[in-house]
This record gives structure tokens, sequence and C-alpha cells, in this order.
């Protein structure tokens, strides 16, 4: 199943006077984007107003049902809560995709894999990988790394990097999971024509001292012409990274 299908949905549906939907209105977009955003495995919110002025709607996409557990014991979390019910409480349940009907015109998720052997247990691999003060002496394309945020193994960084010849500076959430050989990454502030782009790094064991690393990225487009450009600048950085990834982590070997 693709990643989309795996998601969870929350759908809470408010009833409130028609003197308090803008307020409401109001509570759940800063919530959406001034905490929600930022959650390790949030996806998308969309907020529905009521025709009448007597509902409002919330529809919340999450990655998987381990991520909502884990954002709604937030105490940041529980403060919007308790803000929306001075004003109402709604009656939240919890979706998961079946059935998908797509229009003619609609985006689609496309994905791009790359792949590198290195001579070096995956730790060192992993561990490298996840310090980004050294990215820039590895992969060619990056000119700077940092954490702005970061809560546990959830980071907020932000890069700046050669990417189709523009140097473009950007933010993304991680996710540092030694425990899965993996790390995730989702970009924050993507730029046309990108829509979405994620993806994970991949640590595999193929040996006591060798280790197979794996990029898979997902994104989409607005506009679907550009697909062969953003998969040649995708591939270029990523054949780079990787192999300066390889150089790097071998040449004490």
């Amino acid at each position: 199943m693709k990643t989309q299908e795996k998601a969870l949905t929350l759908i809470n549906v408010f009833p409130v006077e028609p003197g308090s939907q803008p307020q409401l209105i109001d509570i759940l977009t800063r919530a959406a984007q001034g905490t929600m955003r930022y959650q390790p495995g949030f996806i998308s919110a969309h907020l529905y107003r009521g025709i009448n002025g007597t509902y409002v709607a919330n529809c919340v996409q999450w990655r998987s049902r381990e991520d909502f557990n884990t954002m709604w014991a937030k105490a940041e979390v529980q403060v919007h809560v308790a803000e929306i019910h001075t004003i109402t409480k709604g009656n939240p349940q919890l979706y998961e995709l079946c059935n998908t009907t797509m229009g003619a015109e609609a985006g689609v998720t496309l994905t791009a894999e790359h792949e590198i052997v290195i001579g070096r247990p995956w730790r060192e691999c992993f561990d490298l990988c996840s310090e980004l003060g050294l990215w820039a002496e590895f992969m060619p394309a990056v000119r700077g790394a940092k954490v702005v945020k970061q809560d546990g193994d959830d980071q907020e960084i932000e890069l700046t990097a050669e990417f189709r010849g523009e140097v473009l500076t950007w933010r993304s959430q991680r996710q540092v999971l030694p425990g899965l050989k993996k790390i995730r990454f989702w970009n924050l502030t993507p730029r046309d024509p990108i829509k979405m782009f994620g993806g994970e790094w991949l640590f595999e064991p193929t040996g006591d001292r060798e280790t197979r690393v794996r990029v898979e990225h997902k994104f989409e487009l607005a506009d679907p012409s550009k697909e062969t450009v953003v998969r040649a600048g995708i591939s270029q950085n990523m054949v780079g990274d990787l192999k300066g990834m390889k150089k790097y982590m071998e040449r004490a070997s």
C-alpha cells in the first residue's frame, strides 16, 4: 500500500453557535499552523466552515497511530483542546482510508530511490548522516546544515544546498531513529514546482563491516511537465551525496 493509504485521519465535527464559528476557526487554524504542523507524522489539515454557520469540520491526516498518540500526549496540544472546549466539544473519530477516486487532473505521488554500499558498519554510517555539521564535508551540494529545534529524536533542520543550479535554503522536519536504522524527513517549505517532498534514509547491514545505504524520496509536483527536471536534480544531488559519503567513510579503512 502507498504511504497515503496507510495514513490515519482524524475527522472532528464541531457544532457551534453561528456567532462562535469565526472564533473556533481561528483557534483551529492557530493550532494547526503554530503547533500541529511541526509534530512528527503530521501530513496535512483541512478545515471546513459549515455553510449555515452552525458547524466546523476539522480533518487532520497523520502518518500513523503512533504519531497521533505521541502528539495527543503533549502539553501544548492539550492547551489547544482546552481552548476549543471553552466554545464547544466535537465528535472526534479516527479513520483509515479504504478507497480513493482521483480526478483526471489530480497530482500523483512520485518516487525516486538511490543506494550505495559502504564498507563500514551501519551505525557509523548512521551517525555520520545524523550529524548535520559534517554534511558539507562530504555532500557536494550542501553549503550549510543545522538543527533549529529538537525534541528527542525529532528535529526541525535548516539546509542550504544547490539544487538544479540554484543555491536554496529550506527547512525540513526529520526523525532520527537508530532503533529502526532509518532517518525520516519531510520538507516544511517546498518551492514550486514541488508541492510535497520527503522520504527516508535507510541503513541496511550486509555484513559486519558493510552497509547498504538507501535513500527513498516521495514527492508531488504542481506542474507535472517539470518531472524530468526535478528528477534530474534529485539524482544529481543524491548520487553526489552517496558517493561523497562512501569516500568519506572509507578513507581511513
